[in-house]
């Protein structure tokens, strides 16, 4: 096992013991993650996509993309995770993995990239592994791009409308979403979209919608708009508003993303 931080690349094997696994899953990133299934028993959630992990399954999460894995029982838990910035997607891939799903299963022609890194990481220094590293991450995204397709499945129920929404929110991140325009388009009551959002996406509704704002502007921002130009784009008649909601979901302040 191993853990690799080098400049905008994160590289990890990891194996936890539940029920206290390291966390794995962020709810949202600004960053490509590659996620691989080794063993143990979870389900990982992408947006409105769920999906439980088999040895040799993968997934594609995308910057901006809502995520959480839930265990569901006390196997040992092991994964590679794989975090690498926008310059490492190839542009020919970026349209491809946006209009799929987030999901891969049974890639086992990549496991032997995976051993890879394992074998690297105790044999070379950071500044080479930042290139081997990044070189193999690309040759991953290549060969997941030709794995058999994974159909997105269509939940059913409440989760259909919930599913439906979050379709909805990223669809109209521009525009200034209320809960009691969801909830008319969408017929719920206040109380119950508020319950069942929450089940299904552990985030409070208003707090997601904020966050996707926050993160669609990062990437403005970071492509040279300037902040209080992508604050009004997003809907944030205050930019002190704007300013505080960034650091918050971020970390940081707009002035420090770098161009």
């Amino acid at each position: 096992m191993f853990s690799f931080i080098y400049n905008d690349l994160e590289i990890a094997h990891k194996l936890d013991i539940p029920p206290l696994p390291s966390d794995d899953c962020g709810k949202y990133h600004n960053f490509y993650e590659i996620y691989y299934f080794i063993s143990g028993k979870v389900q990982l959630t992408i947006e409105e996509e769920k999906h439980i992990m088999k040895f040799g399954d993968a997934a594609l999460i995308q910057p901006g993309k809502h995520h959480f894995l839930t265990l569901l029982d006390d196997s040992p838990y092991e994964r590679y995770i794989l975090r690498f910035p926008d310059e490492l997607m190839p542009d020919f891939l970026k349209g491809f993995f946006s209009q799929r799903s987030a999901f891969f299963p049974s890639a086992p022609k990549v496991y032997e990239l995976f051993e890879k890194l394992d074998v690297f990481y105790r044999e070379f220094n950071y500044l080479e592994l930042e290139v081997l590293f990044s070189n193999i991450i690309k040759e991953i995204l290549i060969r997941l791009s030709h794995s058999k397709y994974k159909q997105k499945t269509s939940p059913s129920g409440q989760d259909l409308a919930i599913a439906q929404i979050i379709q909805y929110i990223d669809q109209n991140l521009s525009k200034n979403i209320t809960v009691d325009e969801l909830c008319q388009k969408f017929h719920f009551s206040q109380s119950n979209l508020y319950k069942e959002f929450q089940a299904y996406m552990r985030a409070p509704i208003m707090k997601y919608i904020r966050a996707k704002k926050i993160i669609a502007a990062h990437r403005l921002i970071k492509r040279g708009e300037k902040p209080a130009k992508a604050a009004e784009m997003f809907g944030f008649t205050e930019y002190s508003t704007f300013y505080r909601a960034f650091v918050d979901v971020m970390g940081y302040p707009p002035s420090k993303v770098k161009k």
